[in-house]
């Protein structure tokens, strides 16, 4: 009898246990798209190929949050990127390469520990950036380059102070010897009040071989809620020494999509790059199901640098972005997607298939996407 007792009292703890747990979550996207490329290799030839999705790349996650009593909680995210036309895992074949945190959230804000968004990024993806720093990698603006969306090793903290968000992060270089080599600071302060909202942040990236070489990005932007359609606009400022720039702008795709980076062309460090770009858009809400977006993105780039190249000068380069989604459910979209890149005079240089004496190119997809 004792031993049903025993067996009883531990079977109720292993249920209280697994009940304290159930709040965790699994959740993810799947989207994909047919996507059409004008200029997709050195020789300027055309592709129609299946691929990853636009605004919103593949993932799957699992997240919780634990009452631990007088407001706190713990709480994780564990996020892994995959390709969904072949099932590849993304970022670096990393595991849980978009999201890898444990923290705790109370009365006093937020603290995570991990890998993570940077502040700077997440103020651009969810309230700022009209395509939520998303679309093809075809399509590689200054926002994707100067945020560098997520980092290892950070400790953050968010907090609410009424109409006013703030987030600051600190990214360890962990480099024996020296506290600055590798590592990284980033912020982000938002004010809204009704439908305005007006926010920026800076952020410090340090070569993890050069403490000397630093890539700082300082941005405003602002937007506005008119009900059915949002504008947005935004500004960019960035000098860097460690290449960071140069490698983002070029190497924000796959090779085959048409900007990428070439093995013999690549970002100097040491070599300061000074970038100044904006982006413009607006949203909005034809009917309930179909949601219309536009954007325009603009970088000058001044004393462009690339190894084996040297100081190639100046450059530009520009993006046109179109973009209509239909809901057929809270959960399943349809879209198609049109966007027309150009670069100019050393911008060129960050482009693979600029030996085709093509200097742009437009690509068009359609896809669906499904949320769970």
């Amino acid at each position: 009898m004792k031993k049903t007792y025993l067996a009883l009292a531990i079977a109720g703890l292993t249920c209280t246990s697994a009940f304290a747990q159930s709040n965790v979550t699994i959740y993810g996207i799947v989207d994909t798209s047919i996507h059409y490329l004008s200029n997709a290799n050195a020789q300027g030839n055309s592709n129609v190929r299946v691929d990853n999705g636009a605004i919103a790349n593949s993932r799957i996650g699992f997240k919780g949050t634990e009452d631990l009593g007088g407001g706190l909680k713990a709480m994780f995210q564990l996020e892994n990127g995959f390709s969904s036309d072949n099932g590849a895992m993304l970022q670096g074949g990393s595991l849980f390469g978009r999201q890898s945190w444990v923290g705790l959230q109370g009365s006093l804000g937020k603290i995570r520990v991990g890998r993570q968004n940077t502040p700077l990024f997440d103020l651009l993806a969810d309230h700022f950036d009209p395509l939520t720093v998303g679309n093809y990698a075809s399509n590689s603006w200054l926002p994707a380059a100067g945020t560098l969306i997520r980092t290892p090793n950070m400790l953050r903290y968010d907090n609410d102070f009424g109409p006013v968000s703030a987030s600051v992060s600190w990214a360890f270089g962990e480099q024996a010897g020296s506290l600055r080599t590798g590592s990284q600071f980033s912020s982000a302060l938002r004010y809204t009040v009704g439908g305005f909202a007006i926010g920026g942040g800076y952020q410090q990236t340090v070569s993890a071989t050069n403490s000397s070489y630093k890539d700082k990005v300082w941005n405003l932007s602002a937007s506005y809620d008119f009900g059915p359609a949002k504008v947005f606009g935004g500004w960019f400022n960035i000098k860097d020494q460690t290449g960071l720039t140069g490698a983002y702008m070029a190497a924000d795709s796959d090779v085959g999509t048409g900007w990428t980076t070439a093995t013999t062309v690549a970002a100097t460090p040491g070599n300061q790059r000074k970038d100044n770009g904006f982006f413009l858009g607006s949203s909005y809400k034809a009917t309930s199901a179909l949601t219309l977006t536009g954007a325009f993105y603009y970088d000058k780039s001044k004393n462009v640098s690339y190894t084996g190249l040297g100081n190639v000068g100046d450059g530009k380069r520009y993006a046109v972005v179109g973009w209509a989604d239909y809901a057929l459910s809270k959960r399943t979209q349809l879209y198609t997607t049109i966007d027309y890149n150009k670069a100019r005079d050393a911008a060129v240089y960050e482009l693979t298939n600029s030996a085709s004496g093509k200097n742009s190119v437009t690509t068009v997809g359609v896809g669906i996407r499904h949320i769970f």
